[in-house]
């Protein structure tokens, strides 16, 4: 149809004797006023800072600004508003971003690769695994390392037991039919002396707003069989749930990172306040109210003697936040960071003296890509080392840049090198992607400390789907270990993008 009708074309423009019709192209965006940009960044500020133009490729922009009239907030931007933010992000953004390059070695610590897979056979025929969290605890013997691991997809936690030979060294099931577990967190809960364990649940494997998250308690009875309790139900999507006792009365209360989506996230406060052993009551109490929570730490971050919060918030806040606690009991919110932009993708928060000085310092991860198909140069690891007070008392936090790493969902910090300092190893997490786009991608990295700063070393590449990871001394040798979790993609037509295991460990080699 087409051939045919340019043929025409061409046939009319020589008959008639004119030459035929270029195709004309749309005019550029008419530059911005002063006013028009003063007006711009009004409205692309109201929620967040002012994202600058270079964060996001201008096809992402035109898709992305639309929706902003559908972001939760006081204020909405105007259709006007909108227009002109359309206007000057097609004028100002790169056609790409710039690409990273990968790390140039392994550096002085090599590690062999291990994978483990439970042995039933809906596992061992699909090999499609939805791991978001795996932790290092000391549940069998207190001298030797186990590895728990949560699973969406058949909303279970599994446990890979302390190290063993052969086939002895297997995934075995705790418990099945959990709320889609994000998070487990191993604590005596009622004081008994046996471990028991904190769930945080999404409540489904997609994004909604609809309240469907919770937090599970597993308490360990007698047999050494875990009870399953609700304690939080119709939440919006918990992504971190910590034990702690708040208020100093002896027993254990319990923080809630709630991420929702775009409306009914929560940090919340659940109090004990009743109940069993074995079946605890609680009282919610709501912290904030916005949207985005990733995760949620407990620590006595400005020495007063009381337990505070330092939470991290994603979505368009991009946030650490302190949660001070008064003599009340009543936890107060202050930013100690600022990401640079609404799209910089917040995913990870540790605490840890990074720098040996014996105060606390905050390592953050941001890497969520799960909103776009874009690879991001931006994304990576950074600290927030404390240095001391402000002159009103609160900490005083200076933020420093570790390193890049594309879709870096999560990092953690550890000796890997065996040198005397902490290291930080991190992982990539952009699952959505073809795997053809992983090639010569890093996968897992290790940033090494250095007089100098740091140097990124490689541990894996093209294989960019690991939400989660952990170190530990998994192989009782003296020296770090490390795990990560595996989650495939199920792309159209319910077809898995790749095939994978639940875990995959990197064995510290001497």
């Amino acid at each position: 149809m087409f051939v045919r009708a340019g043929f025409m074309l061409l046939a009319v423009a020589l008959l008639t004797g004119c030459p035929p019709a270029k195709p004309q192209r749309p005019p550029p965006p008419k530059p911005l006023s002063k006013k028009e940009f003063v007006e711009v960044r009004a409205a692309c500020s109201m929620c967040h800072l002012f994202p600058p133009a270079d964060a996001l490729p201008k096809a992402r922009w035109k898709v992305l600004i639309p929706t902003m009239a559908d972001m939760p907030g006081p204020k909405k931007p105007t259709a006007p508003e909108l227009e002109l933010a359309q206007r000057y992000y097609a004028l100002e953004a790169p056609v790409a971003l710039r690409r990273l390059k990968p790390a140039k070695g392994t550096g002085p610590r090599t590690f062999t690769s291990e994978s483990f897979l439970p042995q039933g056979k809906e596992f061992l025929t699909s090999r499609a695994p939805a791991v978001s969290n795996v932790r290092f605890v000391s549940l069998s013997d207190p001298k030797r390392k186990d590895l728990l691991i949560c699973e969406l997809r058949s909303r279970s936690l599994f446990l890979l037991p302390a190290w063993a030979k052969g086939k002895s060294r297997q995934i075995r099931g705790i418990a099945r039919g959990l709320g889609y577990p994000a998070h487990v967190e191993m604590s005596d809960l009622n004081g008994d002396g046996r471990p028991d364990f904190v769930i945080a649940g999404l409540g489904g494997l997609n994004p909604t707003n609809d309240p469907q998250g919770g937090v599970e308690l597993l308490i360990q009875n007698e047999k050494h069989r875990f009870e399953r309790h609700s304690v939080a139900a119709k939440i919006g999507r918990a992504a971190d749930a910590r034990p702690f006792d708040f208020d100093g009365d002896g027993d254990m209360d319990l923080v809630v990172a709630a991420f929702g989506w775009r409306g009914p996230g929560q940090l919340l406060l659940l109090e004990r306040t009743g109940g069993s052993a074995t079946a605890p009551q609680f009282t919610k109490r709501v912290l904030d109210e916005r949207d985005g929570f990733v995760s949620v730490h407990v620590t006595d971050l400005d020495g007063d003697g009381d337990l505070d919060l330092v939470a991290l918030l994603a979505q368009q806040h991009e946030q650490v936040v302190w949660f001070e606690q008064d003599a009340e009991h009543r936890f107060t919110p202050q930013i100690i960071h600022l990401a640079p932009h609404p799209a910089w993708g917040s995913s990870g928060l540790e605490l840890v003296d990074l720098d040996g000085d014996g105060d606390t310092d905050i390592l953050v991860a941001n890497g969520d890509t799960l909103d776009d198909q874009l690879l991001k140069p931006y994304h990576g690891v950074s600290w927030l080392r404390r240095d001391g007070n402000e002159s009103d008392g609160s900490p005083k936090f200076t933020y420093e840049r570790i390193g890049q790493l594309y879709g870096c969902e999560a990092a953690t910090a550890g000796d890997l090198d065996g040198d005397g300092d902490l290291d930080v190893a991190a992982a990539s997490f952009v699952p959505q992607l073809s795997p053809a786009t992983w090639a010569g991608l890093d996968s897992v990295v290790w940033f090494e400390r250095t007089k100098s700063g740091w140097t990124k070393h490689r541990i894996e590449t093209g294989r960019c789907i690991h939400p989660s990871l952990a170190l530990g001394d998994y192989d009782a040798d003296g020296d770090l270990d490390l795990a990560v979790a595996n989650y495939v993609w199920i792309g159209d037509g319910d077809v898995p993008t790749t095939q994978a295991d639940f875990v995959t460990l990197f064995t510290a080699q001497k």
